[in-house]
């Protein structure tokens, strides 16, 4: 089959995942949500499509473009679910109101956003990810980044880097320049694009002080460790970034408690996506992938659409990129053996006995569908790719090739 044909199979943006890689998946995501477990974290499971009424404010303005829309029997506006932070912080705000604070939520799933044919990108996303809801300040914050460098240790990750900022000192700065706020969006919207050639062009015809301007164009490069944080608090005039810089320097310091420090970066430049962000910001990326790994950060005011606002910070894993991350290193997990079954004519009911047995202990059996003789099921069982062959020859025994390596 051609290439022009596969494609032709799916929908554009989407993609199968056939077996041995599937599985591969599927013990990745079991191992992040045992790790979330460890660190207190519930699993939730929301819909896949939600009322388009919940994706409000800010949120709703940046999905408008991404997002799949239909209408239910009764025309009720309806969206394929884009994103899990509003998801979660619904939950959080109705079902699980009156549960202690703060709630830590964990999920794992599907999330479907449009993009062009042209782009190139997946519009399927499966991700992992926790919420911590109702916990203000840097603690929180810290926790939510550290639970992200172990989850990529654990999954065999030792060369990466997260780096995080603080979306209240860029806001502040250009607050206090007197940027117009469109200018500011414009500005902040090539800041997440590491667009620095566009930048320059636009601050460079804006009707501010050549200093001023030059302060702007260095934000990109104010990127490294705590000494990041001084030479920030030198661009902001009267102290109007001070809280966001205290904010960050209380974060360091915790995850360097928390041992994490060597995998941390400061990036006074981050800007991400979605607008709902309040405060600490944060990315992970590994070398070969031009794409995040992961990312979330602090919404101090997204429950507030769903009830009493609360403080909430979170993060989620890119599946897709993180997969392709592991196959390149070879650390995806390794998918066990199976044992291929096979027996003569009369001795069915044996066969079907023993794999019972043996699947009931936890292994993979496959019992074949019709009798056959010592040498075809060998062959078979090499076909196959089985571990190791038990073959039925009458009520009197059983032939175990185990010995040797069948599959290979």
């Amino acid at each position: 089959m051609n290439e022009k044909i596969k494609r032709l199979l799916t929908p554009e943006g989407v993609k199968d995942l056939l077996p041995g890689l599937a599985g591969q998946k599927r013990e990745v995501e079991r191992e992040i949500q045992e790790i979330f477990g460890r660190w207190g974290y519930r699993e939730v499971s929301t819909p896949a499509f939600e009322y388009s009424a919940n994706f409000v404010g800010d949120m709703k303005a940046e999905l408008a473009d991404k997002t799949y829309r239909f209408l239910d029997e009764r025309g009720r506006s309806l969206v394929l679910r884009p994103d899990f932070t509003l998801p979660l912080a619904r939950v959080a705000a109705t079902h699980l109101a009156g549960e202690i604070k703060p709630l830590r939520l964990c999920y794992g799933g599907n999330i479907y956003r449009y993009a062009s044919s042209r782009q190139g990108k997946q519009r399927e996303l499966p991700q992992a990810g926790v919420e911590l809801i109702g916990c203000a300040g840097a603690a929180g914050d810290a926790e939510v980044i550290a639970l992200a460098a172990a989850v990529l240790r654990a999954l065999g990750l030792f060369e990466f880097t997260l780096c995080f900022g603080h979306v209240g000192f860029l806001q502040k700065l250009l607050d206090s320049y007197g940027v117009e706020p469109e200018a500011a969006e414009q500005i902040k919207d090539y800041f997440n694009k590491k667009d620095y050639v566009s930048l320059k062009e636009m601050v460079g015809g804006l009707p501010l002080d050549e200093a001023i301007k030059g302060n702007i164009l260095r934000i990109p490069t104010l990127r490294g460790g705590r000494e990041v944080l001084s030479q920030a608090a030198g661009l902001a005039p009267a102290g109007a970034a001070h809280e966001a810089l205290a904010t960050l320097d209380e974060i360091w310091q915790a995850l360097d408690d928390y041992g994490v420090s060597s995998f941390i970066t400061l990036d006074l430049g981050l800007v991400r996506t979605m607008d709902y962000y309040t405060g600490m910001v944060f990315e992970g990326y590994t070398a070969g992938m031009g794409y995040p790994i992961c990312g979330g950060g602090r919404y101090d005011q997204l429950l507030g659409h769903f009830g009493p606002e609360q403080p909430a910070v979170g993060f989620a894993l890119n599946l897709e990129h993180l997969m392709e991350v592991l196959q390149r290193i070879r650390r995806l997990p390794a998918i066990s053996g199976f044992t291929y079954a096979a027996y003569e004519e009369g001795s069915r009911k044996r066969a079907f006995a023993a794999a019972s047995e043996l699947r009931g202990e936890g292994q993979k059996v496959i019992v074949d569908i019709e009798p056959r003789t010592n040498e075809d099921a060998l062959n078979r069982c090499k076909a196959m790719g089985a571990s190791r062959m038990l073959y039925f020859i009458s009520e009197a025994g059983v032939e175990e090739d185990g010995g040797q390596n069948v599959g290979s």
